[in-house]
């Protein structure tokens, strides 16, 4: 079953988030798993929320990122919740 996985920085400068990728390379966005990744800007902060198509391919996903977020200066810890729906650019409606 997918998974969503929230991680939120309430406090953090957004370049962190940035040096993420820099740090990480590729490794970090050649994940056939992750079906979705969005960040967004919050007040004072940012928040990343990514969809796997489950947990397994997310918690494979950890030895990846946990070093990069860490050489970042984040420490990530996700809220991971089960994923209830979809709807696609094109108007398609997925239930799990």
């Amino acid at each position: 079953m997918p998974i969503v996985a929230v991680f939120e920085f309430p406090s953090e400068d957004v370049a962190k988030y940035h040096k993420v990728f820099e740090v990480g390379g590729a490794p970090i966005l050649e994940q056939p798993d992750r079906m979705s990744h969005i960040c967004y800007r919050t007040d004072g902060g940012w928040t990343v929320v990514d969809v796997w198509r489950d947990e397994a391919s997310f918690a494979a996903f950890g030895e990846v990122i946990g070093p990069a977020t860490a050489q970042a200066g984040l420490d990530a810890k996700p809220l991971v919740y089960p994923l209830e729906g979809t709807i696609a650019q094109d108007g398609t409606r997925t239930t799990y």
